[in-house]
């Protein structure tokens, strides 16, 4: 028998082994198990078919692939140069099992204002599907990936045939009606999206793309009430993706009980995760339950024994009525609190996924000792009960692509506030009463909330504006650098091509960079003086790579040449930037990868300290990384303009 994972237990190995992965006669009765292969790069299919007996799935999210593979080929893929790494796909489950009164308890029928429902909210429940013939449920859609795990996954579509996932929709969004139960935000929009079989199991390969499925389709939230032992590195990655892409993510933290002796968690993956909102369970009378998991990990808690909820009605249930069942556990729990961000988030639309975290965490019970704690995380879950009031900012627009909101009434109430624009911060700690920004057509969200001794408040005032022009192909409002560009264009330093296509994530060469900050400088353009043999008169950016170069901001190679159609790398760009504006040089900086050895670190450590660069989550810079027209223009437009800077 082939060698299995060293952490699972030999039983269960043995088990799975037999179950999941058949003898395949086509590699010579050698085994082949299930594995995630993720490349540095792209996915190299080509490699992928050499040395895999299957590809199963290709992930867009990240440069993953699920696949069959030998124990040999795997091996040989951990060599290959491209290849980051290669783990066997690891077992899921479910949240253990086993009504109404929860609706109440976490104040879901005091929710203010009363109309709050959850409408427009999109909620992925990641699990064994929902019954979408259940007169109780309204199922927006969904998909299935069991077809990773076998040809027949998905007969069904994404119907449930286990009853968990239905169970916990219920709870979520059963309709508000004459009939069985309703649900904490029962006008959301929930989708089906089975990660798991009729057994209730599934693998990481499953849910990651579960997760990647919620990510492309915008969901504003995601349950799993799913669980395993077992770490896994892409996983988590896949969920990172998630969670900065906005979603909120909540999960089951498992019903293991009391940590085993010499551990300090039993709570489960992926709930574990920073990122994740990791759920426990409590009775009728706040009470933990004993056998939900506990770690520092959990978050809060939320009613978890005897739900009573929708199931299949295509399945048997122990209360022997056709479509409800009743069960226990974290998987129950987590739904709650999937149910009060719905609520949430249609309450304060703005709010970023971390802010609305945050406001959950506030609005808790504290439960057990002060203070968060290992049983009860922040404490029980609740409705926030803050009355609704007048939170908007009047605003006006010149119909060119700037942006005026009126913040006075901001300032008159808060001594300095943050202003993000599509849940990202862009201004940090300021007190002006007036806000310019630059949009693109379309609309676009802000929200400003106040800080008082440093830390962010919860309250918040709101502008939502139809922005008429200008109408860029390519150039969506709710693009990070769309600010940046579009100020750019509106000041007339960056020019689009022809169809009103601006070609934002295409690489600036060195001629493009020399136009835009000539623009940016107002430098007129000085005739060619053959200085560079490379850059003929007749040129686009020859006037302007002549004036730069008399005034010393950019210059050429030895060989006597410009290369005007050679990409700028971020090094190269800092080095521009900073010459044009001036930006006083600092030989020490933060980043790992930046030293006396690397050419420019004074102009890219200057740029840092005037919040005009910032680098990458690894703490690098990332110097010989070629720069898009998108990136140049967010550097040159904060040098340009210091109120485009995260800090003013």
């Amino acid at each position: 028998m082939v060698k299995t994972m060293k952490y699972f237990l030999p039983l269960f190995a043995a088990l799975l082994f037999l179950h999941v992965f058949p003898v395949d006669a086509k590699a010579n009765m050698v085994a082949k198990k299930r594995a995630i292969v993720l490349f540095n790069g792209e996915v190299n299919r080509g490699l992928l078919e050499k040395y895999t007996v299957d590809v199963k799935y290709i992930f867009d999210e990240l440069p993953a692939a699920a696949v069959e593979l030998t124990e040999a080929q795997k091996k040989m893929l951990e060599f290959h140069p491209e290849v980051q790494s290669v783990t066997y796909d690891k077992q899921m489950e479910k949240s253990g099992q086993r009504v109404e009164w929860g609706y109440k308890a976490i104040g879901a029928d005091k929710r203010i204002p009363g109309t709050l429902s959850g409408k427009g909210v999109k909620i992925g429940i990641l699990d064994s599907g929902i019954d979408r013939n259940h007169q109780d449920l309204q199922v927006a859609g969904g998909a299935c990936f069991m077809t990773i795990l076998g040809p027949d996954g998905c007969k069904n579509a994404y119907n449930d045939d286990n009853g968990h996932g239905t169970h916990v929709a219920g709870v979520i969004a059963a309709k508000d009606n004459s009939i069985g139960v309703v649900g904490v935000a029962p006008d959301a929009q929930i989708y089906a999206v089975k990660v798991l079989n009729k057994l209730g199991s599934g693998t990481t390969s499953t849910m990651m793309a579960g997760i990647e499925w919620a990510i492309k389709n915008k969901m504003d939230i995601i349950n799993i009430s799913i669980t395993s032992p077992y770490e896994d590195s892409n996983l988590r990655k896949m969920i990172q993706r998630a969670y900065e892409s906005g979603i909120i993510v909540v999960a089951a933290a498992g019903n293991e009980g009391p940590p085993e002796p010499g551990e300090v968690s039993s709570v489960q993956y992926p709930a574990k995760f920073p990122e994740v909102i990791a759920v426990s369970s409590v009775d009728v009378n706040k009470k933990h339950d004993p056998l939900a998991s506990i770690g520092k990990e959990v978050e809060f808690v939320a009613p978890g024994e005897n739900i009573y909820s929708t199931y299949p009605t295509a399945l048997t249930t122990m209360t022997k009525e056709k479509g409800y069942e009743m069960l226990s556990g974290t998987s129950m729990a987590s739904p709650y609190v999937v149910g009060l961000a719905a609520l949430y988030k249609e309450k304060y639309p703005a709010m970023t996924n971390k802010q609305i975290r945050t406001l959950l965490q506030k609005n808790a019970i504290d439960l057990g000792v002060k203070g968060r704690d290992n049983y009860y995380g922040f404490g029980f879950v609740q409705v926030d009960k803050t009355p609704v009031s007048d939170t908007t900012l009047p605003y006006t627009m010149d119909g060119k692509g700037k942006i005026t909101i009126d913040s006075s009434k901001a300032v008159s109430q808060f001594s300095s506030y943050n202003v993000y624009r599509f849940g990202e911060l862009i201004a940090k700690n300021i007190n002006a009463s007036e806000i310019v920004d630059y949009s693109t057509k379309g609309q676009v969200d802000y929200s400003l909330y106040p800080v008082t001794d440093g830390k962010e408040g919860t309250s918040s005032f709101t502008v939502k504006v139809n922005n008429p022009a200008p109408a860029l192909q390519d150039l969506n409002t709710n693009k990070w650098y769309n600010r940046f560009v579009t100020y750019l264009y509106y000041k007339g330093i960056l020019k689009g091509y022809p169809n009103n296509m601006i070609r934002p994530e295409q690489a600036i060469t060195r001629g493009e960079a020399a136009i835009m900050i000539g623009r940016a400088l107002g430098i007129e353009e000085t005739p060619q003086s053959n200085r560079f043999k490379d850059v003929a008169a007749s040129a686009k950016s020859a006037g302007y790579v002549e004036a730069l170069a008399e005034r010393k901001i950019i210059t050429g190679f030895g060989d006597g040449t410009f290369r005007p159609d050679s990409h700028v790398t971020r090094a190269e760009m800092a080095i521009l930037v900073a010459k044009a504006y001036n930006v006083p040089v600092k030989t020490t900086g933060a980043f790992k990868d930046i030293n006396q050895n690397v050419t420019g670190y004074q102009y890219i450590n200057g740029l840092v300290a005037e919040h005009i660069v910032n680098g990458y989550k690894d703490g690098n810079f990332h110097p010989g990384v070629t720069i898009t027209r998108a990136n140049f223009s967010v550097f040159l437009s904060k040098a340009d303009n210091k109120q485009l800077r995260i800090t003013y």
